[in-house]
């Protein structure tokens, strides 16, 4: 069950400790991945989960992630989608088409990082106004692990991929009529989604009621 057609998609940029007053506050479904769990003042339960089968095998991600109601493993290598209950699995194809409303299996385009793999999966479960936060997408540098100590680095592509990656996102989920705004305070993404401050985005939202 929705709480509205918008979502949070939360990775684990520096930038969420600044953020993290306004994230107690969210009046919509949240959507968190890979290391998330990690951040112990972490001020929300995510609605939504997302980890690489890969990362969760290399004990890299958690194999238990908090989620309020869907949980979902991504993997390009389908023989590394069996076996996980309680999992929604999530195969991925680099130059596949993006996943669309309707599709009954849930195959993601790959080729850039985690939030772009959950924004179509937000949008195909049906929110059509996606807000991100803590995505500098820079690889390095997280909330959980301000210091580096972790010494655990995603890999990000290059620039000119991960941006083509994301015009192609934009482009074919507004077409739809999806919404897509960044809320990561000088995101690599602001330029492509356009920035809208979180504090502005909560203050115009309205509260789900019960």
């Amino acid at each position: 069950m929705r709480l509205s057609s918008s979502i949070l998609i939360v990775g684990g940029g520096p930038s969420l400790e600044g953020q993290k007053d306004l994230l107690r506050h969210v009046p919509f479904d949240t959507f968190a991945c890979n290391r998330f769990t990690l951040w112990e003042e972490r001020p929300f339960l995510p609605t939504y989960y997302a980890c690489s089968a890969n990362a969760v095998l290399r004990d890299v991600e958690p194999a238990d992630p908090p989620a309020a109601q869907r949980r979902f493993i991504v993997s390009r290598r389908r023989d590394q989608l069996e076996g996980w209950d309680g999992w929604t699995p999530v195969y991925k194809k680099e130059w596949h088409d993006l996943l669309l409303p309707g599709v009954e299996e849930p195959l993601v385009r790959g080729g850039a990082t985690m939030p772009g793999i959950m924004a179509q999966l937000a949008i195909w479960m049906g929110y059509t106004k996606l807000y991100f936060v803590g995505i500098e997408q820079r690889g390095s540098g997280h909330v959980y692990d301000p210091n580096g100590e972790l010494r655990v680095h995603y890999f990000i592509p290059d620039e000119d991929k991960l941006f083509a990656h994301w015009r192609v996102i934009k482009k074919t989920y507004e077409d739809m009529g999806v919404e897509l705004t960044d809320c990561t305070p000088n995101g690599r993404l602001n330029g492509i989604l356009g920035y809208e401050p979180l504090s502005e985005v909560l203050s115009g939202a309205t509260i789900p009621t019960s």
